[in-house]
């Protein structure tokens, strides 16, 4: 027996329910009418209803609180009419139904509802609306706690590549302690982060939004700014994020996401308005197509980074290639690696050479190496790794 919810209003709604109590009653019943999301959402919590017939009008409704209705065990069919404002696409609904539809083609939705709820973490919810892949490839930028160097890694590189691939976009994720608009002497007003998470939860976000909230930071780089203040990481949510991250990858030719270095996850799962602080970088690991791991030369950054490689393999199937930030005289690179092989399996170790000076210089300035020391050692070893990663994004 199938227990369905119905949180709806008007005639498709009536003949919705009637065809179930008529035509289906031996297969499927209707456990409560819902008046609003609120009590739609407090039987879901408690895990009632196998199946919703929702409105794709309810006040309210959003791709999180449809992701919060499917975690919960309960799959999602979209009733819809002529007048209905709302894409069930732009809420991550795939399964529609009308007052009109046949018994037998309504319980065949019931059931197909049924059994996209048993798996929700491969649910249509977090897909493209319009089902194609997105295009141009992402870089995650990770390391360990401990600023190895990870921000000032990720601005550079998504500058060198835009130089090469024209217009990229730089994302800046990290919950922490986002820093990429001082690196670039920008103001930031409105984070850019947040603006388009919320439109993309309200299934509003489109390339051209995405943009309007990246401004340009040189010729062809865009920045998408961190949230600022340090509270606002719960207005991050997972599954905007992975709207966000989709959409720049339909408007730019190259994404570069700087996230923060904690991976664990605090609990299995969250209620509905909660957000996980390391969510955003787990996010950006699972969807990146290539992963850059930064750890500085130090044995206290190899340390933290050994400790955390087992963490990265499970949260990303895609290529890694580890940078080792800052290494001087004191040590070999390949002794470096032969330590971080010992527990990640990467498809290459390169190296940025220590030079504080020059970098000290370019922080108190606002510029990039580019700018400030195009010459130097470091600003030539930056530019071979975005040749090295090019070569690998786009062969």
């Amino acid at each position: 027996m199938i227990d369905v919810l119905v949180c709806a209003s008007g005639a498709d709604e009536v003949q919705l329910v009637s065809t179930i109590a008529q035509r289906l009653a031996s297969h499927a019943r209707v456990l409560r009418r819902c008046v609003d999301l609120t009590e739609l959402l407090a039987l879901t919590r408690a895990e009632l209803g196998d199946v919703l017939l929702l409105d794709v009008d309810v006040e309210g409704l959003s791709r999180e609180v449809v992701h919060e209705i499917r975690r919960g065990g309960t799959g999602v069919i979209a009733i819809t009419s002529p007048a209905s404002r709302t894409d069930p696409a732009t809420l991550g609904i795939t399964l529609e139904a009308h007052g009109g539809i046949e018994p037998e083609a309504l319980y065949e939705l019931l059931m197909q509802a049924g059994l996209e709820a048993e798996d929700p973490d491969q649910a249509t919810w977090t897909q493209d609306p319009d089902g194609e892949a997105p295009s141009a490839p992402m870089m995650t930028v990770w390391g360990p706690e401990g600023a190895p160097g990870r921000s000032f890694v990720a601005a550079h590189l998504a500058h060198e590549l835009s130089l090469l691939r024209g217009e990229s976009i730089l994302i800046d994720a990290d919950t922490y302690g986002p820093c990429l608009t001082q690196l670039f002497g920008v103001l930031d007003e409105v984070p850019g982060l947040v603006a388009a998470c919320r439109a993309s939860d309200k299934g509003a976000l489109t390339p051209e939004v995405l943009l309007h909230h990246s401004p340009l930071v040189s010729d062809d780089l865009h920045l998408l700014s961190g949230i600022g203040v340090p509270s606002r990481y719960i207005e991050v949510y997972d599954n905007a994020l992975e709207g966000v991250f989709a959409k720049a990858r339909e408007a730019s030719n190259v994404v570069v996401a700087d996230v923060a270095g904690p991976l664990e996850s605090e609990s299995g799962s969250s209620d509905y308005g909660t957000q996980e602080r390391n969510g955003a970088t787990r996010t950006a690991l699972a969807a990146a197509s290539h992963v850059l791991a930064v750890v500085a030369a130090d044995p206290i950054s190899v340390t933290r980074f050994v400790r955390e490689a087992p963490q990265v393999a499970e949260l990303t199937q895609s290529p890694i290639t580890v940078v080792v930030n800052k290494l001087d005289s004191s040590v070999t690179l390949a002794s470096i690696e032969r330590t971080l092989r010992s527990r990640l399996d990467f498809d290459a170790c390169l190296a940025l050479p220590l030079d504080a000076a020059t970098v000290s210089r370019a922080r108190w300035d606002g510029v990039l190496l580019a700018e400030s020391a195009p010459k130097s050692k470091l600003r030539q070893s930056l530019t071979r790794l975005a040749a090295h990663l090019h070569h690998n994004l786009f062969r």
